[in-house]
């Protein structure tokens, strides 16, 4: 691998006269902070192999080059040998596959072994140079897809993506309870318990919070359900089902906990767009919700 984050593009017939600056700026969505970085903190802009100025005019057949500079790793991600489920991975994104009982990000104590520090020390193995950039975050004990960016331009477009709804995941539940619908959307805010740094809970002083879920199957004790989510708050889906009064199997924060060792949530699908190549991809968890 290389030392250094590269980025190359060949100029089309459309963006002949367009100025380099321009061309990262709007054509390719890069901001301002990005670009500035790349001016001023050690990277480059290269134009078929030479250094070039923003205000370059492309001509058709151009290639453009963006050397970013190095990345700087938080002191708080701690590199952890351990074995990573890799679903999809290529120079710009990192699609894995979490377990139960791992947090993505380090918690208070940055020791214990997360996500992040398994990324951290696998881009290490793999002389990766950037830092770990997480895209769509899960609870310590939901599993399933969590999306990366390897490096901080697809972080920046994969962000963006989500903000704007370009992101889409799909997620199996199981609930305690036989589910009263066949599908339902729950619209109610979510805000955090008073006293609680951790637990959360519907009230009408929360932000706004949109959950569809659809029931699979059915039995008297348990449902399972398809559950998509259009906000993204803290426990969305374990507050809205609870809340509903089916809390998830193996909840323990918002329900009295039962014989599952953790929750019965999985983030299941993942479709977004590729932050190089423009294309919508999509993904499933290969291994099932326990």
């Amino acid at each position: 691998m290389t030392d250094t984050i590269h980025i190359a593009w060949h100029a089309s017939r459309s963006t002949t006269g367009m100025s380099l600056r321009d061309f990262l700026r709007v054509e390719k969505q890069m901001s301002r902070k990005l670009l500035a970085e790349v001016k001023y903190e050690g990277g480059e802009l290269l134009v078929n192999g030479n250094t070039a100025d923003v205000r370059y005019r492309l001509a058709e057949g151009d290639q453009i080059e963006v050397v970013f500079p190095p990345e700087k790793t938080s002191a708080n991600i701690v590199p952890v040998k351990k074995p990573l489920t890799i679903v999809y991975e290529d120079d710009h994104v990192l699609l894995l596959e979490k377990p139960a009982g791992c947090p993505v990000l380090p918690m208070s104590d940055r020791l214990k072994p997360s996500l992040a520090g398994a990324v951290l020390a696998y881009y290490q193995t793999i002389s990766w140079p950037a830092t770990v950039h997480i895209v769509t975050r899960l609870d310590k004990d939901t599993t399933g897809l969590v999306l990366i960016a390897k490096h901080r331009y697809a972080h920046s477009l994969l962000t963006a993506a989500q903000q704007n709804g370009s992101v889409y995941r799909e997620y199996e539940a199981v609930v305690r309870g036989s589910f009263s619908w066949e599908a339902v959307s729950i619209h109610a805010p979510i805000g955090r318990r008073a006293g609680s740094i951790v637990e959360q809970k519907v009230s009408k002083h929360g932000k706004r919070a949109v959950t569809h879920a659809a029931c699979l199957t059915r039995s008297e004790e348990e449902s399972r359900l398809a559950v998509r989510i259009e906000t993204g708050r803290t426990h969305q889906i374990r507050v809205h089902l609870a809340w509903l009064g089916y809390p998830l199997a193996g909840e323990s924060l918002y329900a009295a906990a039962d014989k599952r060792p953790a929750h019965a949530l999985q983030a299941r699908k993942i479709v977004f767009p590729h932050p190089y190549t423009e294309q919508i991809i999509a993904f499933e968890a290969e291994n099932p919700l326990d």
